[in-house]
């Protein structure tokens, strides 16, 4: 597997991350029991327009199996998506994206990030990676995001 950034100018890698984005987000969807996310709401041309940086894992045979997306911020980074296809779930794909993320902004010591409360294999992994929870937040009724915070030491 390698790790490369997206360049979602390019309409074919976000076409790429469309599709990737809906089969990773319906699963989740199915998993907590809504109907639907709001990230199923994007568009090509949204995800073309966005200004978050996003980094693309490829297995062997060059498809998009993984994406993380870095909101920059100006005291924090957040982690606004992290997304792994259906059929490479448990190979690790969500962990190196994450690790990947992180290392790629050293200079940056304070990460936030959202996972749905009933999510739980994302907050394990967000857990593993020294996330913390600081606060839950409740964006429409069926939906209860767990706030986390990543804070490295100097």
């Amino acid at each position: 597997m390698r790790i490369e950034r997206l360049q979602l100018s390019d309409r074919n890698a976000a076409e790429e991350l469309w599709s990737l984005q809906h089969s990773a987000y319906r699963i989740e969807a199915q998993l907590i029991g809504v109907t639907d996310l709001p990230p199923l709401h994007d568009t090509i041309d949204m995800l073309r327009g966005s200004s978050d940086v996003v980094f693309g894992a490829r297995d062997e045979s060059n498809e998009l199996v993984g994406a993380v997306a870095v909101e920059e911020g100006e005291h924090e980074n957040t982690i606004s998506k992290l997304m792994v296809h259906p059929n490479a779930f448990r190979r690790g794909v969500g962990s190196r994206l994450l690790k990947h993320a992180l290392a790629a902004y050293p200079e940056e010591k304070t990460w936030l990030l959202t996972a749905e409360i009933r999510n739980k294999p994302a907050i394990a992994l967000y857990e593993k990676a020294g996330f913390r929870a600081i606060d839950t937040l409740k964006p429409r009724e069926d939906i209860t995001l767990l706030l986390m915070r990543l804070e490295e030491s100097s």
